[in-house]
């Protein structure tokens, strides 16, 4: 179930065409002083330190920086490039982004973009694609980095593949079915009586849990979490899309981490192991 590498296509791509683990590279671009210059009159931000070479080379940069929503820019063009902006695009939703790295005159970009999330609007023959975005320079350094959603067409009516984004309810009673099959699950929380959250993003449902069987799949439960496992959308992505299930590796890394009871969460991890275990198969079965 690896995470694809996306052909880029020349034609407009719909909302069906689009599943979470997909991944789109663009070519590279180079930085030019033309760039630079278009951009500070486009923008009418005249600041030294991306103006003035002389003035900027005082500062900690020691020569005239790109301003930081170029970056936005080149990430719109890069779209562009990769035929991801075609007719099927109603209308960009919302750009959240991260400068974590300057740019300078002379330095490439590439964009990596992968899919995090899909969701139909209350009119069916639209919906939301979710976006993770990377910019690298050629050091392979990451300068800029964010998520990005965008309003597409349908080509028609037909499920709502949010059913299958971690964090929803929809999610949580998908795998609390598969889970009620499972051995393994039920032995491992024979004796266990508590409420696991898990959060994607601003996404979150919660698996209450007694003696073995998942008795109830809620947004909210009356006493809340024992402990919620939390990580952005990418992570999640990633995880359930990958070759294999690497939450240990990436709870080791920092990538996956827990509110609330710390030590339940440690001495759980065969069981959230045996979770995404599952929520792998129902995401394999869905990209089928």
């Amino acid at each position: 179930m690896a995470a694809s590498r996306t052909t880029v296509r020349t034609q407009s791509l719909y909302f069906e065409d689009f599943r979470p683990g997909q991944r789109w590279t663009s070519s590279t671009r180079r930085i030019t002083a033309d760039d630079l210059a278009a951009f500070t009159e486009l923008s009418g931000d005249r600041h030294p330190l991306h103006t003035d070479p002389e003035w900027a080379a005082r500062t900690r940069f020691g020569r005239p920086v790109l301003h930081g929503p170029f970056g936005i820019a080149a990430f719109l063009g890069f779209l562009h490039d990769m035929g991801l902006a075609g007719e099927s695009v109603i209308a960009l939703l919302d750009t959240n982004w991260r400068y974590l790295k300057p740019s300078y005159v002379g330095d490439t970009l590439q964009c990596t973009l992968t899919i995090t999330r899909c969701r139909r609007t209350s009119d069916p023959h639209q919906g939301v694609v979710h976006r993770h975005v990377i910019l690298e320079n050629q050091r392979g350094e990451r300068v800029q980095e964010g998520t990005s959603a965008v309003l597409v067409r349908a080509r028609g009516a037909g499920p709502d593949p949010a059913a299958l984004a971690p964090g929803t309810v929809e999610w949580g009673s998908n795998i609390s079915e598969l889970l009620a099959q499972d051995e393994r699950f039920t032995a491992a929380t024979a004796t266990w009586d508590g409420t696991i959250g898990l959060r994607s993003g601003d996404n979150e449902v919660q698996l209450r849990v007694y003696l073995g069987r998942i008795i109830d799949v809620a947004r909210r439960t009356p006493h809340g979490p024992t402990f919620t496992l939390v990580a952005d959308e990418l992570t999640w992505t990633e995880l359930l899309t990958g070759e294999h299930n690497d939450l240990v590796a990436r709870m080791m890394r920092g990538q996956f981490h827990a509110t609330g009871d710390a030590y339940e969460y440690l001495r759980l991890t065969k069981v959230l192991h045996l979770i995404t275990d599952a929520a792998r198969a129902l995401a394999e079965e869905a990209h089928a």
